[in-house]
């Protein structure tokens, strides 16, 4: 589209028409941008679109860079509508662009500790079989990063013959004294899933907080754990917000593989529920983070990018670890857009954020994350 549009504005003169055409086209994107980038400060239970038209923020301010680019080119008086839709949008590519290139992993020094949050897709079960390379490619990339405090979303472990008991494996293999498990889900009395938190630090209280019903157990609480790191208490908070929970056939519509009428209002419909289900959770969220009488961490796969209601009230008064050390986008979701960053960790200003890093593994649905911390002192 680019050189179809520095052809059509080579030196010669333009037609009044194409010329036109191409302003109000660019009013129409700019006008986008500005509501991709503010809309979603609303509560999509009052305006449901707000949930998800941050998806098209990026889409929006690239094409909205081409045309300044074009009327910089061309000389046209045009130029002031793109900067100031730029301008407007600067808070909404703040939390969407990490400035931090070359981020590497750093000795742990004094006083500090790491925590890995992960949506381990089950680990690896897929159709009640286990995927044995997803398994090992799992332990393998934890023990090679060795977090003090580890974060699991999508767990799932089974204490039945010829099956895999996950807790029991971490604990022993990975050197995991400590943890917590929400047990969300149980199947057959043996086949559990949930949220898990292993600690090589005691944990001295935990809980899982009600958060709704999700399908997969993992979802359906909130854990809260208290735990004590070299002699200070941090509370951690850990969720997986309500997914979308998409099927094959919805992947097929958004895609345009097989753009049914009914299979897209199926769709839209999927969404709303998902949508206002998703801004009760982060409020939950938000509102606990806020009352924790220590120094608190949240993190986890809130299903939702930056340009989102649900980010907006989450971070509110926190600090985005990916935004202190990261670059780039910081994709953890491992396929459809490139522009989907929706697993986090975020702090209270009481913690320094020294390090970030994103695991980007092969086989992985979600990318894991891990940061480096250390108390402020007064």
């Amino acid at each position: 589209m680019f050189f179809y549009f520095t052809y059509a504005f080579k030196p010669h003169p333009v037609s009044l028409f194409k010329r036109r055409a191409l302003y109000y086209t660019h009013v129409l994107i700019a006008f986008m941008l500005i509501l991709t980038s503010w809309l979603p400060h609303f509560n999509p239970q009052a305006i449901w679109p707000s949930g998800f038209i941050g998806l098209l923020f990026p889409l929006c301010w690239c094409l909205n860079f081409l045309f300044l680019i074009l009327w910089i080119i061309y000389k046209e008086r045009f130029l002031w509508m793109g900067v100031f839709a730029l301008v407007l949008s600067s808070p909404a590519l703040y939390v969407s662009f990490g400035l931090h290139p070359g981020s590497d992993i750093k000795a742990k020094g004094r006083k500090q500790f790491t925590l890995m949050t992960f949506n381990t897709s089950s680990m690896g079960l897929k159709e009640y079989k286990e995927d044995v390379s997803i398994k090992n490619n799992i332990y393998y990339t934890i023990k090679e990063n060795q977090p003090d405090i580890l974060c699991l979303q999508e767990f799932y472990t089974n204490n039945r013959s010829g099956y895999t008991d996950h807790i029991s494996d971490i604990q022993q293999q990975l050197h995991y004294r400590y943890f917590y498990f929400t047990c969300d889900k149980t199947s057959w009395y043996t086949w559990q899933y949930g949220i898990i938190l292993f600690s090589k630090y005691p944990i001295i209280n935990a809980s899982a907080i009600p958060c709704g019903h999700s399908a997969v157990g993992s979802g359906s609480s909130i854990l809260q754990a208290d735990i004590l790191i070299q002699g200070d208490t941090v509370r951690i908070l850990t969720a997986q917000l309500q997914s979308y929970m998409f099927k094959s056939v919805d992947y097929s519509f958004i895609e345009m593989k097989d753009p049914a009428v009914g299979e897209g209002k199926t769709l839209v419909s999927k969404m709303r529920r998902t949508i206002y289900k998703r801004a009760e959770q982060a409020r939950l969220l938000a509102s606990l983070a806020d009352a924790s009488p220590y120094p608190a961490i949240v993190c986890g796969d809130f299903n939702d990018i930056p340009v989102s209601y649900t980010y907006n009230t989450i971070s509110n008064n926190m600090q985005d670890a990916f935004l202190s050390h990261g670059f780039g986008l910081g994709r953890t979701l491992s396929f459809l857009s490139p522009t989907l960053r929706i697993d986090y960790i975020l702090a209270q200003p009481s913690f320094n954020i020294l390090d970030y890093h994103t695991f980007k593994k092969k086989g992985f649905e979600h990318f894991p994350v891990m940061a480096t911390f250390s108390l402020k002192r007064n």
